[in-house]
């Protein structure tokens, strides 16, 4: 059987930019990229896709969703969100350890996921492993499940799941020395519970105030500059490797690029919404855009967008957190779930908002591609369009928009902030290790080619 593919006329992204290529695949493999026309030999002309001038792409990296499988299905599950995923050009997603069930916090619920996950996904996918304030003492189990995870994920504040405390000052100490001895990163929700705490008792007890501006004020900037002070704080103690995700602030930001010069392995990762929303966006949708941290003043965004033009954040994920709709759609703010339903959309309002601003993609593209599979050890295989890797590719046409109505919406629970916007560019094709994943025509197929990965660092 024939294996080859290949990917003729797009402007394929490289190390050195946009270039006007043609890619051979071989065996789900990119063989050979070539600058001059090719034209099909006759024994491979259903073989070939033409890009018929698209940006052709790596397939985006999400490092940072909740699908919610096994246990909460109902809230996602593997199947519609690697569906919604490879919609909007993801091939490739690392599964956060709460909001399933059990939450993955020790080898049995590992490998109980593991092993439910096995033939569910469209896209690839690797397992993030829980540091909680209930196992940072069991060193021998979190060394068992350390070699079958991509990284380690704790909270510096409440996770809003039972089976997923947050790690305490002390309890985060000992995860950072037990971080730095597997030589694994430890990813972190950096918010400072205490303040956290003392500010949502005083806010919700101000009858006068508009119950969605007192949830904003109980979450400040203060509260994730104290946290994230601390964690640089203990991991330069430990010389512990972090990453400090969904920063909402550039002022956050600039702490951690000032820790970075100081020669600290730490990243920092932000997410769409605090690059496309506000918090006037929160305060006129509500819950739907419940977050935390929350969302921020415009200021802040425009800053995030120029943390990005100085090479200061080093990957975006989608935080991806679905739920029902009724978790959404309660009287109360403070009652409502917290998260932000995104995967489909994410690369689609990213390029967005990029071209909007005549930011350049390339300063854009690799902290969905290239910087995540460094920074967690895929590269071998993700990440780039070079010979030797995964043929992971996304084909984007900038002819063409996207409208997201309500009934393109691939989340099995069928709402989104991005409902109704347009953006000024369309996903044409997903590719898997060479296998067609998604087309805007036909859509995404019946076979799932997912494989789970592992990081090789």
């Amino acid at each position: 059987m024939n294996t080859e593919l290949w990917v003729k006329n797009g402007y394929v992204f490289t190390s050195e930019g946009f270039r006007f290529a043609s890619i051979k695949i071989k065996n789900g493999i990119i063989e050979a990229l070539y600058d001059s026309e090719i034209e099909p030999q006759k024994e491979y002309e259903n073989n070939f896709i033409d890009a018929c001038g698209c940006l052709v792409v790596p397939g985006f990296i999400d490092s940072h969703v909740h699908f919610n499988d096994p246990g909460r299905t109902n809230w996602e599950g593997i199947e519609t969100g690697s569906t919604a995923a490879a919609i909007g050009g993801t091939t490739t997603i690392f599964d956060m350890p709460l909001n399933c069930s059990p939450s993955v916090t020790n080898v049995k619920s590992l490998q109980n996921k593991r092993d439910y996950l096995t033939s569910k996904s469209f896209i690839d996918y690797a397992l993030w492993g829980g540091m909680t304030g209930n196992n940072v003492q069991n060193k021998a189990e979190l060394a068992q499940m350390s070699e079958g995870i991509i990284a380690w994920k704790a909270f510096m504040s409440d996770s809003g799941i039972d089976d997923f405390p947050y790690v305490a000052p002390d309890q985060l100490e000992q995860a950072m020395k037990i971080a730095a001895e597997q030589n694994k990163i430890l990813a972190l929700h950096a918010e400072w519970q205490e303040e956290i705490n003392s500010l949502t008792t005083f806010y919700k007890n101000q009858n006068n105030m508009n119950e969605r501006m007192a949830f904003l004020a109980s979450r400040p900037i203060s509260a994730e500059e104290k946290a994230v002070s601390s964690a640089l704080e203990l991991a330069a103690k430990y010389d512990t490797t972090i990453h400090l995700v969904h920063i909402s602030s550039p002022k956050v930001v600039e702490l951690i690029q000032q820790a970075k010069k100081s020669g600290m392995n730490v990243t920092v990762e932000t997410c769409p919404h605090y690059l496309i929303f506000d918090e006037k966006d929160f305060l006129k949708t509500g819950a739907i855009l419940k977050c935390a941290p929350p969302l921020r003043p415009r200021e802040e965004v425009e800053g995030l967008w120029e943390c990005i033009t100085n090479g200061w954040i080093d990957t975006i994920g989608s935080d991806h957190s679905p739920c029902l709709y009724s978790m959404k759609n309660t009287d109360s703010i403070w009652d409502a779930w917290g998260g932000i339903q995104g995967v489909q959309f994410t690369w689609l309002a990213l390029l967005d908002g990029a071209l909007k601003r005549k930011i350049p993609l390339k300063e854009l593209l690799p902290l969905g591609t290239a910087n995540v599979a460094d920074r967690f050890g895929i590269s071998e295989n993700k990440g780039r369009i070079r010979p030797g890797l995964d043929a992971d590719l996304v084909l984007i046409s900038l002819d063409e928009t996207t409208f997201v109505a309500q009934p393109s919406i691939a989340f099995r629970n069928k709402y989104s902030p991005y409902e109704n916007r347009n953006f000024l560019l369309k996903v044409k094709k997903t590719i898997l290790r060479g296998k067609v994943i998604y087309d805007d025509q036909t859509g995404v197929p019946e076979e799932k080619y997912g494989q789970y990965i592992q990081s090789r660092k």
